[in-house]
């Protein structure tokens, strides 16, 4: 998969740190998640609104240890969207360094198809109201709006790029 991006907090204005320097004497954590720009049959991208943090994301989340990427992708659209989803394409690699949380986040990019007429709402992932927008929407949405987290900027800018991408 292309590397599309490395995220670091001195590109948020969160640190004066540039990308030679790490945070020394902590244990970083590596975590491997999964990322999905998830269209419904009018072509619209799934976007989930989370309320605390107030930030803007792709359905998604961390790999369990028995899963393949693709595995981890269809069964959190299916936990976040309540839909089967057909993936079609790969889109990227963001990488992101969370100095603060002393967290290295490596985010698999996918495209998907729901391959039922809509999404069960009632199964939306805790804490967040989903919205279908089309491509462009979604991209001008998240430009305009700005976090209330450190973990939601880290979010924002993952998953801006991967909508940005996809756009090209």
């Amino acid at each position: 998969m292309e590397l599309l991006r490395e995220i670091y907090e001195r590109d948020l204005g969160l640190s004066g740190r540039d990308a030679t320097s790490r945070r020394h004497g902590g244990n970083f954590w590596m975590r491997r998640a999964v990322r999905g720009i998830i269209f419904n049959t009018r072509y619209e991208v799934a976007l989930l609104h989370k309320k605390d943090g107030n930030y803007y994301k792709l359905p998604g989340g961390g790999i369990e240890a028995s899963e393949t990427m693709k595995m981890a992708m269809q069964r959190e659209a299916k936990e976040g969207l309540g839909a089967e989803v057909e993936l079609t394409d790969d889109i990227g690699l963001v990488i992101e360094y969370r100095d603060e949380r002393e967290l290295l986040q490596f985010s698999y990019g996918y495209v998907g198809q729901i391959r039922t007429n809509e999404s069960d709402p009632s199964v939306e992932e805790a804490g967040a109201s989903l919205s279908w927008r089309s491509l462009k929407d979604a991209i001008q949405l998240m430009e305009k709006h700005e976090p209330a987290t450190y973990e939601g900027r880290f979010i924002h800018e993952r998953d801006l790029c991967f909508l940005k991408q996809l756009h090209r």
